[in-house]
């Protein structure tokens, strides 16, 4: 049987440094120095690299070599032993830091002959309230790991975990090419991701009974507990919303897919459907064995039963649609027979590998060209000639306005994302 002081030795900090080794610690990681300036500015260009090209690989390497998580330690720290000269060394150092990041990250991508948003990029520009978990517990192991005589792996694996460098590579590809939209989403997560390993930097620290710099009294410890908790309500709320608008958008997806698969006719294809909310319609452009009014109310009425009451169901079914008669399947697997793209779909949920995932393509072509409101991609085979064995791609566009989208730019970019010489686009 365990005694009460069996327990309490289970849950004693084990290994743990002194008071000066943790302090030493972090230390380590506020040096000004040409040495770690050097350093974040080779993880720069990595990470810029691996984003640039969609490399997840490449991108772990650059975090695990990147020096940023110092100086946000140093500010939790700094806060928790109300140490202000601590708060603005690792303040300005992160301010440097920060700017650093950002020229190298920008002029990297102002100068790469590869200009498109990978989906790596894509999936950094829309923060959930997962990432402030991943932020609050990787920092919070980040701060017992440097109160230990022996970290191990600690420290590297939350590197990765926080991922700070992607979204500030991000935000330079944001500056590069002049995408607010970009920018700002980017520049959220890093917020967050910084934000909330302070925050635990500083709960940990209190936890540790680290040494004061300072006397302050009992209402002032108080009022600055007060204010951390209520700055991170504040932070976590666009964090919040994010998340589930990500999760609604996934089970509607879910749901429709479900619709699309057990209810249209095998020999019908989509070519592209779309969930509008404000009006509560289902939209889809379908091609090949036509669907008749009753079969259309017939599907209308079933929508109820897949989780769209009181929505309506609107078919597009154009006959100049036949030039693509000859597309086949984008996926085989027979609980999904289904051609479709939805470039409203949440950007989280984009793919790694663009060259094959036609969804990634589509959300890259949105964060580059704003003015885009649908993409369809389809891949077909020649069926009236014999001298030509290639597939070729077809894409259709719909922007709003006209006549502002240059042709050939788009063209060029697909042929790079995708691999097909042979792309027939139309846009409209």
């Amino acid at each position: 049987m365990y005694t009460v002081d069996d327990v309490k030795e289970i849950y004693k900090f084990k290994n743990r440094a002194s008071d000066e080794e943790i302090i030493q610690n972090i230390n380590d990681g506020l040096n000004l120095d040409i040495s770690n300036f050097a350093i974040l500015i080779c993880a720069i260009l990595i990470a810029s690299i691996g984003l640039n090209m969609n490399s997840v690989a490449v991108i772990i390497g650059a975090m695990l070599i990147s020096p940023l998580m110092g100086a946000i330690i140093g500010i939790g720290y700094g806060i928790g032993t109300y140490n202000t000269d601590y708060i603005k060394k690792s303040f300005v150092l992160l301010i440097f830091e920060i700017a650093i990041s950002l020229a190298t990250a920008t002029l990297y991508f102002l100068l790469t002959p590869v200009k498109g948003a990978s989906a790596e990029m894509i999936s950094r520009t829309t923060p959930t309230i997962f990432d402030v978990v991943i932020a609050f517990v990787g920092g919070t192991a980040g701060m017992i790991g440097l109160s230990r005589k022996r970290p191990g792996n600690v420290l590297p694996g939350v590197a990765i975990a926080t991922a700070l460098m992607p979204p500030l590579c991000t935000a330079g590809y944001g500056i590069a090419h002049l995408n607010i939209k970009i920018f700002l989403g980017a520049g959220y997560l890093f917020f967050i991701n910084s934000f909330f390993i302070a925050v635990s930097t500083f709960l940990v620290v209190k936890a540790l009974k680290l040494p004061k710099k300072t006397f302050i009294d009992k209402k002032r410890e108080k009022n600055i507990k007060r204010l951390t908790i209520i700055l991170s309500i504040l932070v976590m709320i666009p964090s919040v919303i994010s998340a589930a608008t990500m999760v609604t958008q996934t089970v509607n997806d879910q749901n429709l897919n479900n619709f699309i698969n057990t209810q249209i006719n095998k020999n019908s294809y989509v070519l592209n459907k779309s969930i509008n909310k404000a009006n509560k319609e289902i939209n889809l452009v379908i091609f090949g064995s036509e669907l008749t009014n009753n079969n259309i109310q017939d599907l209308d009425s079933k929508l109820q039963y897949y989780g769209f009451p009181g929505y309506k169901l609107k078919v597009t079914q154009d006959q100049s649609l036949n030039l693509v008669s000859y597309i086949e399947k984008l996926q085989q697997d027979k609980n999904n027979p289904v051609s479709s793209l939805d470039t409203n779909k949440d950007e989280n949920s984009s793919q790694s590998n663009t060259n094959s995932n036609f969804s990634s393509i589509g959300n890259q072509l949105k964060a580059l060209y704003p003015q885009i409101t649908d993409v369809v991609i389809g891949k077909g085979e020649h069926t009236l000639t014999t001298d030509n064995n290639d597939s070729t791609l077809l894409v259709f566009i719909s922007e709003k306005g006209k006549n502002s989208l240059n042709k050939d730019n788009i063209k060029k970019y697909l042929q790079e994302a995708t691999g097909y010489k042979n792309i027939i686009l139309t846009i409209d």
